[in-house]
């Protein structure tokens, strides 16, 4: 009986340590970036047995507590954990991984790993949250070969240049071609559409990604894909708020205060006899203490920024849905500027028929922004505006009227509506905002429906039909203003400003594009994979236009342009434009065994911009790669996880900088004869015109090494565009300047670079970084005529044929000669001289388009907490900084601040000084030229997602609170003193600066 018992404990006791260590372990897959729950996250445990996420993304394992298990999902990094019971294993986005999924805008999707082109791919992650209202800020450095540079933070303004492997043509307005979910937009898009609508960005740069769109992608193309459903996805809402504000970004201009400026007249006036700074203005100074830092007044540093938005995504077996709303405020950095955007997106696919998919996807924004920076409106010179005022107001003038008693005592009342010493008496620029309203209501439509047949296996047939449109009226209103109060009592006017005018202008653009496909896949032997995709495709773009102003209007309150007694043939625009194009083009693409890609392209296309015979031109490309990875000889080498070779050549086409009828001549009013206006020829014919062609070759390797803690790419490209378009210059005997004429050729040459590393990793710490560059080189290979050398007037710029043509062209500056403070110039042989001559110009060898851009980053991650950011740079730029010339200037030092260089100007006591004396003429030349590369911290984020085990609690799926900033730090050369460095043009003046943005959002999901 003892011996009995015994035996059924031990037996007991052996199986309570049986089920021990191999109970059931549940755990749950989230990501590290959102935290969202993954569904579908593979789990599979060292002895074989594995589980999928289900739709609350848990999973659970019979195993013992510590057995290591491998979990995955497509598109994360893979992680290896031991085993516990609870666990939330947090995968991390792989942001560079072959597996991402390209999206071409045509055919279906591939992934990275097996796309013969170059392309980079940014996840939600990146844009969704971005503080500013374009999504294409998110993208600036971060892929390499795409350029990205904004010169103004102005609210709805767009980037001023974006390019993609430098610049396959010289019209300033070429641009990459936008796809958003298949069909063309334009840049208007950057403002109208939610960040966080957004699912993908997808960039394709080379020739074999880009060809299949033809003659409209010469410069890349940006495929932007939004968010949708998914079939059997359960049901979820989210909602984000988030409230920040704007300050600009630091400026390198430093202004003299009212000490320093005092000295500085005070030396003036004994070396060179100017008026002396005497009486009221000299004790406002040293009496009164007064020292106005106008900047603080005229450009705010705390803009409130806010948005709101809640999102609806699901979907059942046959069908899925998604719907976003949002809203956008942004108050600029001065009077009346700002952006308010209102957001609409909604997406619905359903499975009719087993071999019947329908879909719709449209967004809908209204846009209303104000802007108040121009240098010139209504055709009022506008020097006194915000920017220039608060830079260029005498710091000794108060921002507040004030008087003075019998005793001397000083005394200030309200704020002063008149600068009554600057510019020798100005209107106050923020009063003069008050009156003076500039507004652009703007509704922006993109729909798209498609029907999908599946008629046989592998053959899909799609038909797409998308409207795009968007209807914009602004409105102008200059209201007048008889008399200004002035400081010490009494008032006085100003001409400018007494009398009234009223502006309405009406754009509208629509868009129609109609894409019809048929793809067939087919599977030969399990190792023959072919791809075949035929398509035709039909847009047709109108533009319509028309504007009226009117003046005199009879009070400040009747300010409708049918109150204007005045209007005039200068007062009135009326246009209208109208282009199609018809394309059919062919894809295919073979693979074979995983291991050998190939893809060829070729795409017709016919556009009324040209003249009927140089309508169609066919455009081509031909790609190869290797999977070196799967080779025999290189899979059994762990440590490489990935390399690819790939190749290809072709060629694309541009027409993006081309009015709609430049080719044709045009009727407009000529001459006047007796008083009345003619009709003539204003411009000539062109019936050669024809397109831009760009020629490609490119070659480069993708890597990942050591379980991706490292991994990269690198390319090398050429690009010769022939047929260059340019404005050639005619003989006045013709009647006309110049003409548009496809005479000049431009090679590109350039490497992109990109490299990361998953530093650490494990199921609640990873630390990542990535760093990517591009260099370009740039070279006129042809001008017109034979000509070798082309100078562009009043742009500071040469085409010279085997030269940079961004480079800039300018007389040098050799300094101030100690012995009289003159300036002196170097002529074209060298020689010193103190006669300026435009003759002596020469290239400088420096250009402002930068040879070198890039971005690199640090993403670090621990359990639900984030920090993630973000810097882009730019070397090898140039800049005039005009601005200098304004703000030193010996014209006008007695009527406006100066910049703190002035206070080392020559005079016969300070024989070194740096500035010439004032009695020197200014000129144009090298003293402005200031290099302007810099590095930008572009965004950083810091995130937390509360634990899942509080969120069950209370029926929440996710709680996430983030911090956002942006433009927080730059960098740049001590040279340069403008306001932004990352201003890109060959010259800069005081323009609306660039802004740094803080935010604090919330996301709430169920």
């Amino acid at each position: 009986m003892k011996k009995l018992f015994i035996f059924l404990m031990t037996v007991i006791l052996t199986s309570v340590t049986a089920m021990s260590q191999n109970g059931v372990i549940k755990g749950t897959v989230v990501s590290a970036s959102d935290g969202e729950t993954l569904i579908g996250a593979s789990v599979v445990a060292e002895n074989g047995q594995g589980d999928a996420t289900n739709i609350d993304g848990e999973f659970s394992l019979k195993v013992a507590p510590g057995t290591i298990l491998r979990v995955s999902y497509l598109g994360y990094i893979s992680q290896d954990v031991a085993a516990a019971d609870g666990m939330v294993v947090r995968l991390q986005p792989n942001e560079n991984t072959l597996d991402e999924v390209v999206v071409t805008g045509y055919g279906s999707a591939k992934k990275l790993g097996s796309f013969v082109g170059a392309a980079s791919v940014v996840g939600s992650a990146q844009i969704e949250n971005t503080p500013a209202a374009s999504f294409v800020d998110a993208l600036q450095g971060a892929v390499p070969g795409l350029g990205i540079f904004s010169n103004t933070g102005e609210p709805a303004s767009a980037p001023a240049n974006i390019n993609i492997r430098g610049y396959s043509s010289l019209e300033f307005k070429v641009t990459p071609l936008f796809i958003l979910d298949g069909a063309p937009v334009s840049s208007a898009v950057f403002t109208s559409l939610n960040p966080n609508d957004i699912e993908s960005i997808t960039v394709l740069k080379d020739a074999a990604s880009t060809a299949i769109y033809g003659s409209r992608a010469g410069n890349g193309v940006i495929v932007i894909t939004s968010k949708k459903g998914k079939f059997g996805e359960q049901g979820k809402v989210t909602i984000r708020a988030s409230v920040g504000w704007s300050a600009p970004v630091e400026s390198g201009i430093k202004m003299m205060n009212s000490q320093q400026y005092l000295k500085f007249r005070d030396d003036m006036t004994e070396a060179f006899g100017s008026p002396r700074l005497d009486g009221i203005q000299r004790d406002l100074i040293t009496k009164y203490g007064i020292d106005t830092d106008w900047r603080d007044e005229m450009i705010k540093s705390n803009a409130l920024t806010y948005s709101m938005g809640a999102a609806v995504r699901g979907g059942s077996e046959k069908s899925n849905y998604f719907l976003s709303l949002g809203h956008y405020d942004q108050d600029g950095l001065i009077a009346k500027s700002g952006l308010r955007r209102e957001t609409l997106r909604a997406s619905f696919n359903a499975d009719v028929k087993p071999w019947l998919r329908v879909g719709f996807s449209g967004n809908l924004a209204y846009e209303k922004y104000e802007t108040n920076s121009t240098a010139s409106q209504a055709g009022r010179f506008y020097t006194n505006g915000p920017i220039f005022q608060a830079y260029y107001a005498l710091p000794y003038e108060s921002p507040y009227l004030y008087s003075i008693d019998d005793s001397g005592n000083i005394s200030f009342g309200e704020k002063s509506n008149w600068l009554k010493y600057s510019l020798g008496g100005q209107p106050n620029a923020n009063f003069v905002s008050s009156l003076n309203t500039g507004s652009t209501n703007q509704v922006t439509v993109n729909a798209s429906i498609f029907e999908e047949i599946r008629p046989i296996k592998g053959l899909v047939l799609r038909a797409q039909q998308n409207a795009y449109a968007y209807d914009r009226r602004a409105t102008t209103r200059w209201t007048a203003t008889e008399d200004y109060e002035l400081p010490m009592g009494g008032t006085t006017n100003f001409s400018q400003y007494t009398t009234r005018l009223a502006g309405e202008s009406f754009g509208r653009l629509y868009q129609f594009t109609y894409t019809n496909t048929a793809e067939y896949t087919r599977t030969i032997a399990d190792v023959h994979d072919f791809t075949v995709l035929l398509g035709q495709e039909s847009i047709i773009n109108r533009t319509n236009s028309f504007g009226v102003s009117t003046s005199g209007q009879p009070s400040n309150d009747l300010m409708l342009i049918t109150n204007g007694t005045t209007v005039t043939l200068d007062d009135l625009s009326r246009a209208m434009g109208e282009y199609v194009v018809n394309s059919y083009f062919l894809n295919a693409d073979y693979n074979y065994d995983e291991r050998y890609f190939f893809n060829g392209s070729v795409r017709r296309d016919g556009c009324s911009k040209f003249a009927p015979q140089h309508r169609w031109s066919t455009f081509y490309a031909l790609g190869l790669m290797w999977n070196a990875k799967n080779e025999s000889f290189l899979s059994p080498i762990t440590w490489i996880d990935a390399l690819q070779v790939r190749a290809n050549f072709g060629t694309t086409g541009n027409y993006s900088g081309l009015g709609d009828f430049d080719w044709h001549g045009a009727l407009g009013t000529a001459l006047t004869y007796k008083g009345q206006p003619t009709m003539g020829i204003v411009s000539p014919s062109n019936p050669d015109l024809t397109w831009e062609t760009i020629q490609q070759f490119s070659a480069g390797v993708n890597y990942s090494l050591f379980n991706r803690r490292l991994y990269g790419t690198v390319d090398y490209y050429i690009k010769d565009t022939k047929d260059l378009i340019l404005d050639v210059p005619y003989s006045f005997t013709t009647g006309w300047s110049s003409n548009i004429t496809n005479i000049g050729s431009l090679r590109n040459t350039g490497v992109d670079f990109e490299i990361g590393s998953d530093i650490y990793r494990d199921k609640d710490w990873y630390v990542g970084v990535k760093a990517n560059f591009n260099y370009n080189h740039a070279e006129v290979t042809e001008l017109f005529n034979g000509q070798t050398e082309y100078r562009l007037d009043d742009y500071g710029l040469v085409y010279v044929v085997g030269d940079n043509p961004f480079q800039l062209n300018s007389v040098r500056y050799a300094g101030v000669d100690p012995r009289d403070g003159k300036c002196m110039w170097y002529d074209k042989n060298g020689n010193l001289t103190k006669v300026y001559n435009e003759d002596d110009a020469v290239n400088l060898g420096k250009s402002w388009r930068p040879s070198w851009t890039g971005g690199f980053g640090i993403n670090v991650a621990w359990k639900g907490l984030a920090l993630r950011a973000d810097f882009t740079w730019a070397a090898d730029k140039y800049i005039y900084n005009w601005a200098y010339q304004q703000l030193a200037s010996n014209l006008s030092f007695t009527q406006g601040n100066q910049s703190i260089k002035m206070l080392d100007t020559w005079t016969p006591s300070n024989p070194t000084g740096t500035m010439p004396a004032i009695t020197e003429a200014i000129q144009g030349d090298t003293r402005y030229l200031e290099n302007s590369s810099y590095m930008r911290m572009k965004n950083l984020t810091v995130s937390y997602n509360l634990p899942k085990s509080w969120l069950k609690k209370v029926d929440m799926s996710d709680v996430t609170f983030r911090f956002t900033g942006r433009n927080l730090l730059t960098f740049t050369s001590d040279e340069f003193t403008g306001i932004d460095p990352e201003y890109v043009g060959n010259g800069v003046r005081l323009q609306y600066p660039n802004t740094r943005q803080y935010e604090f959002g919330v996301e709430v999901s169920f």
